[in-house]
This record gives C-alpha cells, structure tokens and sequence, in this order.
C-alpha cells in the first residue's frame, strides 16, 4: 500500500513529516514521482539561493523514510492506459477538452488566450500509475481533470492532506518489523 505526494501537497515539511510518521505506523509507503522530486527542489534552490543544500533537502526525504519511485512506461502500460483514456475520453475533441481541464486557476488565467492542442502533462501519468495500484492513494490539492478518476473512486483516492490522515488513522497498526521501530 502506497501513499503518493504531489508536488503541491509537498510545501509542508512539518505536515509531512507527521503524516509519513503515521503512515509507516500503518505499514504504508509514502512515494513521491521523481518529477515531483525534481519540481519541489527546483523551487527550493530558487527559493533558498545559496543556502540551499542539497543534502538536506535529499536527508529529509531519507529521514522519513519518503522513496522517489519513477513510472515505468513500457509498451503494455502504454497500450492500456491509452485504451483506458480513449475509453473517458473517446473523440479528439474530448480529449483536448480534458487537457484543458488540467488548466486550473491562476494558470488558467495567465491565458490571454488558451491554446489550442495541448500536451498531456506528468500529472496525467502519475493519476494512472496511482489507478494501476488499486491499493494507493495520492495527496494532492490539484482538482484538474487528470485527478478526477481518483477523486471519484469509491473509496476516494485523491485526498486532501486531512483527508489522507484520516484514511491512515482508519487503518489497522502495522506490526513493527524487526530491527526497526515505527
């Protein structure tokens, strides 16, 4: 059982620092995408300037024991998540509709004029490697189109950050593993 972070749930080391602590009492695996790995140090190096430090920023995510997993993208999970988008999305226009639905808020508004054919973004591929493990849930406060699927699945598995706690709370306590305390 995993639970993702995205990058815009990834601004708070503190709440993140209690959630992973309560997820590894639960025996669930807190990962974030490589990309969002890279997006969050980009902004802290920009951020930080020369007081940036890398191995601190590298040692927080060891400390709490947080793994940056990448998505293996071959032909077959290719194949199928192609099938499972044409499925939702099944003309083209509708296709670029959802595109255009990932644009939201501030973003959305620094179009004077929206563009026409869209790229599909990471998010897209991060949504459908967290759907391919029916087991995993995902923190993010992203409420575009590619989250949708996650957000209506029964359970829910695009959460707030408070709504995360308390799916890790409603699970049972993970046996400690030996050598290691929770």
């Amino acid at each position: 059982m995993r639970l993702w972070i995205d990058t815009n749930a990834a601004r708070n080391p503190r709440a993140i620092r209690d959630l992973c602590r309560l997820a590894r009492s639960r025996g669930v695996e807190v990962v974030v995408h490589a990309q969002v790995y890279l997006e969050r140090r980009r902004q802290q190096r920009a951020h930080l300037g020369d007081r940036f430090l890398e191995t601190a920023f590298d040692d927080f995510l060891t400390q709490h024991r947080i793994r940056v997993v990448d998505i293996h993208l071959d032909q077959a999970t290719a194949a199928r998540w192609a099938d499972d988008l044409c499925e939702r999305y099944p003309t083209d226009a509708a296709w670029e509709l959802a595109k255009h639905r990932t644009l939201g808020g501030e973003l959305s508004a620094d179009f004077k004029i929206v563009p026409g054919k869209m790229p599909m973004t990471t998010d897209w591929l991060i949504a459908l490697a967290v759907e391919d493990d029916a087991a995993s849930r995902i923190i993010t406060q992203d409420e575009g189109e590619e989250w949708r699927w996650l957000r209506e699945a029964e359970p829910r598995r695009a959460l707030s950050c408070d709504e995360a706690v308390t799916w890790l709370q409603s699970l049972p306590a993970a046996e400690p593993s030996p050598g290691r305390s929770a």
